[in-house]
Order: structure tokens, then sequence, then C-alpha cells
């Protein structure tokens, strides 16, 4: 290899090298942090077929810590359906503990949320609705585009509900949005 190339070799390396330390910089900690997210459920139960639901969710997350941050989600979904003339509807509140990794402006997570589930029928059959016990397990990416916001590409979620003693539901729930952050630890 000439002299030239070399020296533009080491030059790259040495580009990529302190690019790559400085993406590794620790990211700030926001006291508080409000999201919201479209989000699409997959429902699915023993009881009943399959159906899926399109909405929205929100959350307000109070960080601890860098790493520790807690979490109340509140989110609501329906699905059109002919279904005695009325519509699927489930809103879920769920509470609980969200562990970050702030290394860079790209943050994963991961979260652990209990809380409840309302599901049932709007419309004529709005006295068929049934509430329970819900849990939530997953995580996602926040990627931070200034300061205070952040944009939320994909977050997973395993979500469980037993609105009543007899049925069951396992659920998949895929969210993406924007998040704003507020304060700094």
């Amino acid at each position: 290899m000439s002299s030239p190339m070399r020296k533009y070799s080491l030059l790259l390396g040495v580009c990529i090298v302190c690019g790559f330390a400085a993406s590794q910089e620790s990211a700030p900690t926001p006291i508080a942090e409000v999201g919201l997210n479209y989000s699409y459920v997959h429902l699915g139960s023993a009881q009943s077929a399959t159906s899926s639901q399109n909405g929205g969710s929100g959350y307000l997350e109070y960080n601890l810590n860098r790493v520790v941050g807690l979490v109340a989600d509140f989110g609501g979904y329906a699905n059109a359906s002919a279904l005695a003339g009325g519509n699927t509807a489930t809103f879920t509140y769920l509470f609980g503990p969200r562990f970050n990794w702030r290394k860079s402006r790209v943050v994963p997570y991961t979260q652990f949320l209990f809380g409840g589930a309302d599901t049932g029928l709007n419309g004529p059959l709005a006295s068929t609705t049934r509430n329970g016990f819900a849990t939530a397990a997953g995580g996602g990416i926040d990627i931070a585009v200034t300061k205070r916001i952040a944009v939320k590409p994909i977050q997973l979620e395993y979500i469980t509900a037993r609105p009543s003693s007899d049925s069951f539901q396992n659920n998949l729930r895929y969210s993406a949005g924007v998040v704003f952050r507020f304060g700094e630890k």
C-alpha cells in the first residue's frame, strides 16, 4: 500500500473510532417523558376467533434515575365489526417499571406493566363489556431527534388479559409514535 493510501486509511480509521466513541456518550436523562403512539393489537383467545384492533396509546414515564423509570400507560383500540351491530373495543390501563439503556441518542428499553383491560362491545351490546386483570411485557427503541423530542419506530409487547374467570386473551401490541422529554437529571 502506498504512503498516501496508508495516510487516508489511517485517517479514515481514526474518524470511525472517534465517531463511534462520540456516539457512545451518555444520553441525558429526562425527568419525565410523555409518549403518544399509534397502536395495533392482535387479539387471540381460546374462546373466540382472533381479531385485530387499531387505536392509540399514551404514557407518562417518571425517571427515577438513568436506568429505571415508572410508567403509566393508557390505550384504546377498536375494530369496526358487523358482530351484533357493534364495535369491539379494548381499553388498557397499565403501570410498572421501565428499564432504559441510555448510552447514546438511541435508547432501547424493556418494561413490565400490570393493570387492567376493559374488553367488550360498544353499541347495542355495551352491557357485555368485561373488565379484568392485564399484564404487558416487552420493549422498544426511542431515537432522539432533538434534546426534547424522540421518535419511537417500534415497541412490541405481549399482553395478556383475563376479562372474566372463564376467558383469557393472548395479545400482541405493536406501537410507534413520538416522545416528548421534559427536564433533565
